[in-house]
């Protein structure tokens, strides 16, 4: 892959900062960061510095309360960019390093939102399975994402879709989701703010990105051992920053090492425009493909 021009672009709130800004006379901005992403239900984070901001520029960002961030990162060319984090930003502050001065911001995917959503209802009985995953989900705080569609056919471990019995759920939003997808064999995260559900076992999505050593792979894919618990046998591969990279999606392997489709579980971004850091770090996963 003939690949030049990293490209970068953050948005904090509503101000956009691109690699393509500069200011004469100043230091040109430089930036950093590393994103962390998995299939887990605690949130993905993200940790971003960006160097020679003016001054107004650092303070007004350092005066947001909880601005939301996004991240895109990738290549000049067409096509070759993607949004790699979306989140809420804790902490922002500045600090001098050496003759620079960088501007911090350490941020979670939706983290703050479904922590502090918390439901008290009770559903009679007949209630269907589709109702309850996506009332759960809009009182989340986050992005319904894919609910509706992959709750539309959810049923129970007995093949119900109802539950005949009724329920009664109360508590914090994101525990309550987690059981009623459990009951159902759904498995959710949330990425770049929105829910994502799966079925068990199986990605979020069918499309997938084929990563070879002419689309972007790095190096050699390496194969685990498998797992004597859950009998799955994982492969962790470094890649460019390049579209189609989330957890829940798939990889189509083509190396001399590993072939086939296998499903990204984490993926760990590194970028800087200082250093040759610009990958992603995924592990895959063996997946149900019927």
């Amino acid at each position: 892959m003939n690949l030049r021009d990293r490209y970068w672009e953050i948005t904090v709130g509503t101000r956009q900062i691109a690699s393509a800004t500069t200011t004469p006379g100043k230091r040109p901005l430089s930036a950093a960061f590393e994103v962390s992403k998995s299939l887990g239900r605690e949130p993905n984070r993200a940790s971003l510095k960006i160097a020679n901001l003016s001054r107004s520029t650092r303070e007004s960002l350092e005066q947001l309360e909880e601005p939301e961030i996004q991240i895109r990162a990738g290549y000049q060319e067409q096509g070759l960019q993607d949004t790699i984090f979306v989140g809420d930003t804790q902490d922002i502050y500045s600090a001098r390093e050496g003759p620079d001065i960088w501007t911090m911001f350490e941020s979670e995917d939706g983290g703050s939102s479904y922590r502090s959503a918390r439901l008290a209802m009770t559903f009679e009985p007949g209630a269907l399975v589709r109702t309850v995953i996506q009332t759960i989900a809009g009182a989340m705080g986050v992005g319904i994402g894919n609910t509706a569609a992959v709750a539309s056919s959810a049923t129970l471990e007995n093949g119900s879709a109802v539950f005949a019995r009724g329920l009664a759920i109360e508590g914090p939003a994101w525990r309550s989701l987690d059981t009623v997808c459990r009951s159902a064999s759904l498995r959710w995260s949330v990425q770049n703010g929105v829910l994502q559900l799966r079925q068990q076992n199986a990605p979020a999505e069918i499309s997938a990105t084929l990563l070879s050593p002419s689309t972007g792979l790095v190096g050699s894919p390496a194969r685990g051992t498998r797992d004597p618990r859950t009998g799955e046998v994982s492969v962790t591969a470094q890649a460019l920053i390049i579209p189609g990279f989330f957890p829940g999606s798939v990889v189509v392997l083509d190396s001399t090492t590993v072939q086939g489709s296998w499903m990204v579980h984490t993926v760990r971004y590194t970028g800087s425009t200082t250093a040759n850091d610009w990958y992603a770090e995924l592990t895959l996963k063996e997946y149900d493909a019927a």
